[in-house]
């Protein structure tokens, strides 16, 4: 049996991104369970008073915790953090960021394949680039119908939220 290469393009990434993201689940599963503190550092140099916990206001220099984290993570509701929690919450936070850009290189590779697989535009090199869903195609086309064809093509993906198409018709 043949398969068409989107849907080898499509398997082959599916593969690769869930990889990844277990590798990253594994890597701060073990070692949590090793009884390693790896974010013990980062936690001892927030902790302006070494009380050993964090106030909102120690926190807020860490650019990648927002308010409403902290009080998610905030588990006995004292309105600090313990090194137990912020460690829960910086775990947490980066396993979305992977899951994040997992399924944003997962779109990518979608999009690319199913660019590949028609016929009119697999000989052209369009470039494509994804953030947070959305979409950026550029590159270059003879007609004005390619451009929107490709535009048609990458909306249909799954996972797609919005195509900018800054492909360029050159005559």
């Amino acid at each position: 049996m043949l398969m068409s290469k989107y849907t080898q393009a499509t398997i082959f990434g599916g593969l690769l991104a869930t990889t990844i993201t277990l590798n990253a689940f594994a890597f701060d599963l073990q070692e949590v369970q090793n009884g390693e503190k790896p974010y013990l550092e980062e936690f001892n140099s927030l902790d302006k008073n070494a009380n050993n916990s964090l106030t909102w206001s120690e926190l807020q220099t860490d650019k990648g915790v927002k308010q409403q984290d902290f009080k998610a993570f905030d588990h006995d509701k004292d309105g600090s953090l313990s090194y137990d929690e912020y460690a829960e919450l910086k775990t947490q936070t980066g396993q979305k960021a992977i899951k994040g850009a997992m399924s944003d290189s997962w779109i990518t590779t979608k999009v690319k394949a199913r660019l590949l697989e028609e016929e009119s535009l697999k000989s052209l090199k369009i470039s494509v680039e994804t953030h947070k869903g959305e979409v950026l195609i550029s590159g270059f086309v003879s007609e004005a119908a390619l451009k929107t064809k490709a535009e048609q093509l990458v909306a249909s993906v799954e996972g797609v939220k919005s195509v900018k198409n800054a492909i360029v018709v050159k005559g």
